[in-house]
């Protein structure tokens, strides 16, 4: 075979050294055979001027395999070196597998997931209270009451229970398939009954044909804290303030030239027929800045009002109702896409805007914080939710909840091309992951979300069709995927107001 100027540089090298090794003198002659390392050491220099190859990547493995091979097969053509080339190539071979062999391994084992903790919102349910002076024509009727849990919401809650069983396996964190140890899982849910029946959805596909999880909730006849927090605090002066500053900092999400052109809108499916007007028009007085800024629900009108309007149509299209029953015929996906930004606009005033936020949500963040202090400390932790045992510790609350952890973190993303919007069984997982050999736990977030078709469709979600998801950067960090615990949790602490945290946690119950 013909060399290059490269191999023949390569092959004069390892003359010289066949040669050193053949004198008597030589350092090298007493451990031709005995010390690969040596051979690779001695070698080094040769390899890295004639193969500019990073051995890091799979495709510089190859072609650096596959150099060594033709510059042994080139000093084949000089017989008096051929077996100091081939003891070489073959050491640098062998060394170089295993070692690529151990790196692998040891990013493979380098974190492990120990605990998953879920905040969801329910599935799709029926309307709460139809907006029926706005409309010209009667809105549609449900086959379940007023707030409840639909049996295609159901469905579609299951695809994503088989998602995360999965999900979670692939993560080392549960068998792929069996029963799970009850004492590993701990359901909470708001006691509404489409956060009950939802979580029995997702659980039962989670774990199928298994004994039912059990889903903690307080009392129905009480007001759950967690999720149901008083309003803001209006009785000082500095409050007054803080409310004014936070509404005038958000005058986009009040009124647009846009958001002015979405209502038009939304006003024309409600009541396309001059002659035929609703009783109220989405577009009334109310349509005009408020006298008082501080007034948070005059200055939100009418976003608030349209934002349930728009909830109502989507909810209809995601229920698998046939498009000509959909906003009476006049809404199909890219007009529902339209609408979306009304009902975002309005949450972000009134849950995301960072002094309502803390008002509304610092009491769940607080008892979530709680939660992962005792995943990671494996002790009992008052105002956490389950116990130290548990791998995964599943919220069932609402959009609310979500859009308000959103604005308490500063945590933003984009799914299904829609920004920071909730739709049902959205969720915000958090997960500690270990450092192995260390006590070190780092935090990762993530929001993920079925896309609206996934949902109208209750489509099996996996791998070639899995749901959105968003990796966040935790607060307090600067990368989403190495972030201690330590700091995420002083960072997310110092965004709660103590005023609004209960220390305990409301006496619960196994629903019925």
């Amino acid at each position: 075979m013909l060399c290059d100027d490269g191999m023949k540089r390569n092959i004069g090298f390892t003359e010289e050294l066949a040669t050193q090794r053949n004198s008597p003198e030589s350092p090298y002659r007493k451990r031709t055979r005995t010390s690969n390392l040596s051979s690779y050491d001695t070698m080094r220099p040769s390899y890295r001027s004639t193969n500019e190859t990073r051995m890091h990547s799979k495709r510089g493995r190859t072609r650096l395999s596959t150099t060594l091979f033709l510059n042994a097969t080139c000093i084949c053509d000089s017989p008096d070196i051929w077996s100091v080339s081939a003891v070489f190539t073959v050491a640098l071979l062998l060394m170089m597998t295993t070692a690529s062999a151990v790196a692998m391994k040891a990013r493979k084992h380098e974190e492990q997931l120990r605990f998953t903790l879920i905040i969801s919102r329910h599935g799709v349910r029926a309307p709460l209270t139809p907006a029926i002076a706005y409309a010209a024509q009667p809105w549609p009727e449900w086959e379940v009451p007023l707030g409840h849990l639909t049996p295609h919401g159901a469905d579609a809650l299951r695809q994503m229970g088989t998602y995360m069983r999965q999900d979670l396996a692939d993560h080392g964190l549960f068998p792929a398939s069996g029963c799970p140890v009850h004492t590993a899982i701990y359901l909470y849910s708001d006691a509404d009954e489409r956060n009950i029946s939802s979580s029995r959805a997702t659980f039962d596909a989670f774990a199928p044909a298994c004994d039912r999880l059990p889903v903690h909730t307080v009392d129905p006849k009480t007001s759950d804290p967690l999720f149901r927090t008083p309003s803001l605090v209006p009785h000082s002066a500095d409050s007054i303030n803080e409310r004014r500053a936070a509404l005038l900092a958000e005058t986009q999400n009040v009124l647009s030239p846009s958001s002015h052109a979405q209502l038009e809108l939304l006003a024309h499916i409600l009541a396309p027929d001059p002659v035929h007007p609703a009783e109220k028009s989405i577009l009334g007085p109310s349509d005009q800045p408020p006298a008082d800024p501080t007034d948070i629900i005059a200055a939100s009108r009418p976003r608030s009002i349209a934002s349930e309007i728009v909830e109502d149509l989507l909810l209809e299209f995601l229920d698998d109702k046939p498009l000509a029953k959909v906003g009476w015929g006049r809404v199909d996906e890219s007009t529902l896409r339209k609408l979306l930004p009304i009902r975002v606009a309005a949450f972000n005033l009134e849950r995301r805007t960072p002094l309502f936020a803390r008002a509304t949500t610092s009491n769940l963040l607080a008892h979530i914080l709680e939660t992962l202090d005792q995943a990671a400390s494996s002790v009992a932790t008052s105002g956490a939710l389950g116990s130290p045992g548990n791998r995964l510790v599943y919220i069932s609350g609402h959009d609310g909840d979500l859009t308000g952890i959103g604005g308490l973190l500063g945590l933003h993303w984009i799914a299904d091309d829609d920004p920071d919007d909730t739709p049902p069984d959205s969720q915000i997982v958090f997960e500690l992951w270990e450092r192995a050999g260390s006590s070190r736990y780092t935090i990762r977030i993530r929001y993920r979300a079925q896309t609206l078709d996934q949902l109208r469709d209750a489509s099996m979600l996996k791998s070639d069709n899995p749901p959105a998801e968003v990796l966040l950067t935790p607060t307090g960090c600067t990368t989403p995927t190495d972030c201690p615990f330590r700091l995420f949790r002083k960072a997310a602490l110092s965004r709660l107001d103590p005023k609004y945290v209960r220390a305990a946690l409301a006496q619960s119950q196994v629903a019925r």
